[in-house]
């Protein structure tokens, strides 16, 4: 484990993951594992598969999702993998966790029929290859479903303009990730990377969460309020990290911006979402 920035971050491989493993942050997954099931709906996947024995999750995190799948589907065998061992002692009997780094070459004794992986943008460097893996673990027939979201996040009308705190922290975001060796601006090419690998009917769909409550109807405002709530958790960490590690700033400069955002995340009038 290493301390840095009053939080606690995994010390696999040096630290190359942006995010804290700490229990903040797994309170933080687990609020994010909720945002996701209410975007579709409560469902765990979209893929139409059927009766699957062997299932991957990729940076399983918590492993909530795993543990979840794995009670849905008693007949399955469920391995979530992850760089930090965070998960439950207690899980399902048909559930097993390993650390493992998914970058590194795949020695799985079966194939999958299935494999998941969720909010994988800031993970790695060569997202694709990633794919191709996936798709040399897969059985025949097998499915790989990706779940994330699209960066940098973007508004509505009226737009805040270049110098806007938000707009700042974007942009050096998404400048610090590219930097970094592990852009976060890779989401939108996995439908067209497996297509390259050899996957068929290939199906892509999006949503959008808004950042605050002021979205119409039911659904979206409490999408709004969770995904308002997942980011004041994540913006501090992920700010701190990346610009004073890979842009040089300093502490006070970082947690200046940081502040800054904090007090106008779901702000009236700055109507900031999220494609995923």
């Amino acid at each position: 484990m290493v301390e840095e920035f009053g939080r606690t971050y995994h010390g696999y491989k040096a630290g190359k993951y942006v995010m804290p493993n700490d229990e903040k942050e797994r309170d933080r997954l687990d609020l994010q594992h909720m945002l996701w099931l209410l975007t579709v709906d409560n469902a765990l996947y979209q893929a139409p598969i059927e009766n699957p024995h062997h299932v991957l999750d990729i940076a399983t995190g918590t492993g909530i999702w795993a543990m979840d799948f794995a009670e849905q589907h008693p007949n399955s065998r469920v391995l979530g993998t992850d760089l930090s061992p965070i998960q439950p002692n207690y899980v399902p009997v048909n559930c097993t966790f390993e650390i493992a780094d998914a970058e590194d070459d795949w020695t799985f004794s079966r194939p999958f029929d299935y494999i998941h992986g969720r909010a994988l943008l800031s993970c790695f460097s060569d997202p694709r290859s990633i794919v191709r893996k996936a798709y040399d673990a897969l059985a025949p027939g097998g499915y790989l479903e990706l779940q994330d979201g699209l960066f940098p996040f973007l508004f509505l009308d009226p737009q805040p303009p270049a110098d806007h705190p938000l707009n700042v922290f974007l942009h050096n975001l998404l400048e610090a990730s590219r930097l970094s060796g592990r852009p976060w601006d890779n989401v939108q090419n996995y439908a067209g990377w497996m297509r390259e690998v050899g996957f068929e009917e290939v199906v892509e769909k999006r949503f959008n969460w808004p950042c605050g409550p002021w979205a119409k109807g039911e659904r979206m405002k409490k999408l709004g309020v969770y995904f308002l709530e997942d980011l004041r958790h994540a913006i501090e960490p992920m700010g701190m990290k990346l610009f004073c590690k890979v842009l040089g700033w300093s502490e006070d400069r970082a947690k200046a911006l940081v502040d800054q955002v904090l007090q106008l995340l779901g702000a009236r009038k700055v109507y900031l979402y999220e494609t995923v």
